[in-house]
């Protein structure tokens, strides 16, 4: 799993058991060739001249095959040292961002406490419009750094489900609720779309964190594209259950489908100046949903065409 998720880990692992192999071969050869010259020289130990021949051979095969050995066996230790200083790069650098999330986190829920009471007491209304517009940009921090942390457990393995059964048509409403005010002020309208019998048994940090993320994006790229709607759509059949976030946004190419999944990958350079972002909404959501046994999926039919990404569980998930 961690390989497939670090293409470039992978090459190296690649590569190290590919120079592994073909030291044993040249090992291999080298006794091969050694034993072969040996058992002539025994066949015909009366004649010296085949006697020179094969120590000649030996040397020959043991100076090649030594000097290929020592390259091959340099390269296993430059790449091995590689790996694990690749490693250790990793580790700082997500210990890093761990520490600098939790840092940021305890001032920001200061900085928005003292704006929400500005907003509450105060009756100047440039206060109240300044003390809101602080609100909203220390909520979008701490979104982000909800996603570094988060980010942070999964690439370390940390993050531990607890499946049980859990309501979606109340956790899609608590997120629906979440993003209200803002979708509000936007022009945005957000409809929930999640019969309330739709159920299943699955971690609620899965549902919470991956609608949050979804109608995240959503409501960025309706603002972006200057459009309107966004639907929450439960369905449970045969196949199993399925929540699915659609809007009438920027969208994006559908050969990128796949790619939008992948760690810090953003869309086109016309796409990313429109909308921000770090890259790990999608990220989280993917990783989140194939730990608890699902599958996310995106569609689209192109720029400015909107966009729907689905989570989808088995049919035995679902109680």
């Amino acid at each position: 799993m961690t390989l497939r998720r670090d293409p470039t880990k992978a090459m190296q692992i690649g590569f190290l058991a590919l120079l592994s192999i073909s030291a044993a071969t040249v090992g291999w050869w080298m006794y091969d060739h050694v034993q072969y010259a040996r058992s002539v020289e025994q066949r015909f130990a009366s004649d010296p001249a085949v006697a020179e021949d094969s120590d000649a051979r030996i040397n020959r095969v043991l100076w090649e095959g030594g000097f290929f050995l020592v390259v091959l066996i340099g390269g296993m230790a430059v790449l091995t040292r590689t790996l694990r200083h690749d490693a250790e790069l990793r580790r700082r650098q997500q210990n890093f961002l761990a520490a600098v999330s939790h840092e940021f986190k305890s001032p920001l829920a200061s900085i928005q406490l003292a704006a929400e009471t500005l907003v509450l007491r105060s009756h100047d209304d440039d206060v109240k419009r300044l003390g809101r517009r602080i609100l909203e940009d220390g909520e979008r921090l701490l979104r982000m750094i909800d996603n570094l942390l988060d980010t942070t457990r999964l690439e370390e393995g940390r993050q531990q489900l607890t499946p049980q059964h859990t309501s979606l048509h109340s956790l899609a409403a608590s997120a629906v609720a979440a993003i209200a005010d803002r979708a509000h002020a936007s022009g945005v309208t957000v409809t929930p779309a999640v019969p309330e019998d739709l159920a299943l048994h699955v971690d609620p940090i899965v549902i919470e964190t991956g609608l949050r993320n979804l109608l995240d994006n959503a409501l960025k790229s309706c603002i972006a594209a200057k459009s309107h709607s966004i639907r929450v759509d439960g369905t449970h059949d045969a196949s199993g259950v399925m929540l699915a976030v659609s809007d009438d946004g920027l969208g994006f190419p559908p050969e990128d489908a796949a790619m939008i999944f992948e760690k810090f990958h953003r869309l086109g350079d016309e796409l990313r100046r429109s909308m921000p972002g770090t890259g790990l909404g999608l990220y989280i959501v993917k990783r989140l949903v194939e730990l608890s046994g699902g599958v996310v999926q995106a569609q689209s039919g192109g720029p400015g065409r909107g966009a729907t990404v689905s989570m989808r569980w088995p049919a035995g998930a679902a109680r």
